[in-house]
């Protein structure tokens, strides 16, 4: 009895030893890698009841000018902000920036919504987060206010833009906030 009950003690002292990586199996998805990440959902006359509409690219998996669209089968893709810059994850290796382009020689509207491989256009603003409500503020104390616009282009698509200066939705364009209600943070 003693031997067993000997063996038995070595037996879990080893056992206790075993490193284990607790929830290293249980990520069920890439947003469960980064804290923050999420679906970012427009508000507005865009999004009717029922039809619920995500901030995307026009082509899944390509970057883009970005536009809003209901949930595609595969899924809308994921957003998260790290130092104040808006990022979409694309799977677990790459993620691409949210960039502002100048958009004054070709819209009403002077700043475009764009995902590229790396950072550029203009990168002197900020993305935050108030409450469920995305806004980018810009130097000297302008801000987007939370208020984006899906515009029709001269190129037959919708895309996203937004001002620091508040001002009326131009022809073909809808006023929207974006908003993100499942952003978990561990």
């Amino acid at each position: 009895m003693k031997l067993f009950l000997f063996a038995l003690l070595v037996l879990l002292h080893f056992t206790a030893a075993v490193p284990t990586w607790e929830g290293m199996n249980g990520r069920s998805s890439i947003g469960s890698l980064i804290p923050g990440a999420s679906l970012i959902t427009a508000k507005g006359p865009v999004s009717h009841p029922g039809d619920v509409k995500h901030l995307t690219v026009h082509n899944p998996g390509t970057i883009g000018n970005i536009t809003i669209r209901a949930e595609a089968r595969s899924g809308s893709p994921l957003f998260y902000i790290n130092r104040n810059h808006l990022w979409l994850l694309v799977n677990e290796t790459t993620v691409y920036p949210v960039n502002i382009h100048n958009s004054t020689t070709f819209h009403d509207l002077p700043m475009q919504l764009v995902l590229g491989k790396q950072k550029q256009g203009i990168t002197t603003g900020t993305w935050r987060w108030k409450g469920t409500q995305l806004y980018y503020d810009m130097p000297g104390g302008q801000s987007n206010m939370g208020l984006y616009f899906h515009c029709l282009t001269s190129s037959g698509q919708f895309n996203t833009f937004m001002s620091p200066i508040p001002s009326p939705p131009p022809n073909g364009c809808q006023v929207m906030t974006f908003h993100s209600f499942t952003r978990e943070y561990k």
